[in-house]
């Protein structure tokens, strides 16, 4: 199953629609759609909200569906030499 199918199942569970979860998210209904119909993928940031909003863990819905990350994982920046 593809990340936007557990994403609607997850709102479905909640009994929320996707208009009461775009205005939490503040985004579109459209948005959401296209989302959960994988047209369109979420940001990093969207998928944090979606997960307080569903109670899930994002992390372990990442993996499952074949992106690695780790909360643990640095971020480092290099500046670019002139």
């Amino acid at each position: 199953m593809e990340l936007g199918h557990y994403l609607k199942k997850a709102r479905e569970s909640k009994r929320m629609s996707q208009q009461e979860v775009a205005e939490h998210l503040g985004i579109s209904q459209k948005t959401l759609s296209n989302i959960e119909s994988n047209k369109s993928q979420p940001s990093i940031v969207l998928l944090a909200e979606m997960g307080k909003i569903f109670g899930m863990d994002m992390f372990t819905l990442l993996n499952e569906n074949g992106i690695h990350l780790s909360p643990h994982q640095q971020i480092v920046m290099r500046s670019k030499k002139s």
